[in-house]
């Protein structure tokens, strides 16, 4: 229950972190790929190998055609602090300057953070999403 409980507060958080103010960039995460009929079907929710669809915006653009992604878990039950495992680095080209999109597969449970850099900025993320991911 408390862990259910720290995955509300914290999802209710980047929401209002990102979803409230239309010039911020965001990301959202999705069972299915982005069109424009799925675009409001988003969840941070996932079973185990599922393929998590993620879409990222940024209505001022990015500076340049690269991204960078970074995945990070979050160690929840091993840790008296919460650490965090590095788990994947790739780097993304844009087709344009305001939006990309692809999917990840990710075969542990666990709280996921994905982080996108400008690669202008690896100090500061452009964007910070969290996923959830549970077994079958």
């Amino acid at each position: 229950m408390r862990k259910l409980i720290v995955f509300v507060f914290l999802f209710v958080a980047v929401f209002f972190a990102t979803g409230c103010d239309k010039e911020k960039p965001v990301i959202a995460f999705s069972k299915t790929p982005f069109t424009k009929e799925t675009l409001y079907n988003t969840t941070n929710e996932f079973k185990v190998g599922d393929r998590i669809y993620f879409a990222v915006y940024n209505p001022k653009q990015f500076k340049t055609r690269l991204l960078k992604l970074q995945v990070f878990k979050k160690e929840d039950e091993k840790s008296e602090f919460w650490g965090y495992e590095y788990l994947y680095n790739r780097t993304l080209e844009l087709k344009n300057k305001t939006t990309f999109s692809d999917y990840v597969v990710i075969n542990n449970r666990g709280f996921y953070i994905f982080q996108i850099f400008d690669f202008t900025d690896f100090k500061q993320p452009v964007v910070i999403g969290m996923v959830r991911v549970e077994p079958n």
